[in-house]
């Protein structure tokens, strides 16, 4: 590890944070909430620790290594973290175990939250919870890269281990201009959302905070009742709906599709129909069972349905309804979703729906192999053949995955959770989907989970946005023999 090529960039990556917490204190002096002097004092120490780490680390031009990158990803999202939470630290809202997990659920976009009276809290504050998930939605690192005119080869050992995944796809061949492409589409579409929400009689404080949380799939509300507090209005569910379909969705389909100017690449791609056909299948499952169970105020049931089976999947973690109390089919279909996830390139968590793909073409490629071993069977996806690292990669994932899972559950059970709530908690930070089952439903929170739950959730939340592998390789030197 070289500090002069490490806390330079780290410190670049908290300028860029500190500057967008100007937004949560504009706020704060246009409503006068008394917070601003908070985020000021926050702003201050982001820029003077940044100052330092620049000052005695001049930076170097030499390439920067792979394990150099994910050190600066992963230490840039612990320092945003901790510096993120000193607002709610400062203002007395929370203490820190509490800032930090709810800081955490935030940048991760996770939206698991200890807040019992979220509408209790200063305007300036959810404002700052909300652009947390936004900033963490497409990466705080990627945001780094976008603006940096020149960073040469490195950008590949960063963007790398921010965007991790089966393949990470370069949409030109500059990285800065793959990433700065990225965020040109993440801000056409907050700002479409923003204008669409106070259309349908949204506030534009709520548009703005919604839409942060929505297209980052991450699921913070300003309100107690998150979006069941909009649920009478249909024009507003829809366009969430929408708008988190698309943070689940692939953000390359969007490039191309603006490229070619054609819709034809969301078919041609057999990650997006899967993600399509789950989304449609798993409503009509819900639907099934909510209209024949014969269940009271869930609203228009088709619309519920696709809201909440949509929020799941996306791993946004929006509720209208208590879906934890609903009929055991439409409950074990949401249970299901919590291992699935969205798509590569997208803001959304979960074991990611290529590798479903994947893991099933596999899984049936070796079943042909058994009736027919003499014939070579090769792999493909979108008709692009997969070598054998791909593969590797995927199936290692997915039993690190399970394992992880098994691991965290039985260190939560230690804390006296029951195994529901155990497994949903786990479940619902590691997909960084929020809400989960029991204790921690979509009705409840994160609130009475001890200090060294909230601190392990938390490290479960980092290593689910970072597809865990980012964080992992830190701690191997050498394959095990």
């Amino acid at each position: 590890m070289r500090p002069n090529i490490i806390f330079p960039l780290l410190s670049q990556v908290m300028v860029i944070v500190g500057a967008a917490m100007l937004v949560p204190l504009s706020w704060s002096l246009y409503l006068n909430d008394g917070m601003w002097v908070n985020f000021a004092a926050t702003i201050f120490l982001f820029l003077l620790c940044s100052a330092s780490l620049y000052y005695y680390f001049p930076m170097t031009k030499e390439p920067i290594k792979p394990i150099e990158g994910y050190i600066i990803v992963t230490m840039s999202w612990l320092g945003v973290v901790f510096f993120g939470a000193l607002p709610f630290l400062f203002s007395g809202i929370m203490s820190f175990t509490d800032a930090f997990f709810e800081t955490m659920s935030g940048f991760t976009t996770t939206g698991a939250s200890i807040l019992t009276d979220i509408e209790s809290i200063p305007p300036s504050m959810l404002m700052w919870r909300a652009l947390t998930q936004w900033l963490g939605g497409m990466g705080i690192v990627v945001l780094f890269i976008a603006l940096m005119l020149r960073f040469g080869a490195g950008a590949n050992r960063i963007f790398s281990a921010e965007a991790p995944g089966t393949v990470v796809e370069k949409l030109t061949p500059r990285l800065s201009s793959t990433a700065q492409n990225l965020w040109k589409i993440y801000l056409l579409f907050t700002a479409t959302q923003i204008i669409l929400l106070v259309v349908a009689d949204m506030t534009f404080f709520d548009a703005m905070a919604h839409t942060f949380t929505t297209i980052a799939t991450g699921g913070f509300s300003t309100k107690n009742s998150s979006i069941g507090h909009f649920g009478d209005n249909p024009m507003i569910l829809l366009i969430l709906i929408v708008f988190m379909a698309f943070g689940g969705t692939n953000f390359s389909l969007f490039y191309y599709a603006h490229k070619k100017r054609s819709l034809r690449v969301f078919w041609e791609s057999e990650e997006f129909k899967l993600y399509l056909s789950v989304i449609v299948l798993a409503t009509l499952l819900v639907l099934f069972s909510l209209y024949f169970s014969g269940v009271q105020d869930q609203g228009f049931l088709p619309l519920t349905s696709l809201f909440q089976v949509v929020s799941i999947i996306t791993t946004t973690g929006y509720a209208t309804v208590d879906f934890d109390a609903w009929p055991a089919l439409a409950r074990n279909v949401m249970f299901v979703l919590f291992f699935v996830g969205g798509s590569m390139g997208s803001t959304a968590g979960g074991i990611k729906m290529l590798r479903f793909v994947i893991l099933f073409k596999a899984t049936t490629a070796e079943l042909f192999r058994f009736r027919h071993p003499s014939i070579v069977h090769g792999i493909k996806v979108n008709r692009v053949q997969l070598d054998d690292r791909i593969l590797i990669h995927t199936f290692a994932f997915f039993f690190v995955y399970i394992m992880m899972v098994g691991v965290g559950t039985a260190v939560m059970s230690f804390m006296d959770l029951d195994f529901e709530s155990s497994l949903s908690a786990i479940l619902a930070c590691l997909g960084v989907i929020g809400p989960g089952f029991g204790v921690v439903g979509p009705m409840e929170n994160y609130a009475d989970i001890p200090v060294f739950g909230k601190y392990f959730l938390s490290l479960y939340m980092l290593l689910g946005r970072l597809e865990i592998f980012t964080i992992l390789v830190l701690f191997f030197r050498k394959p095990h023999s």
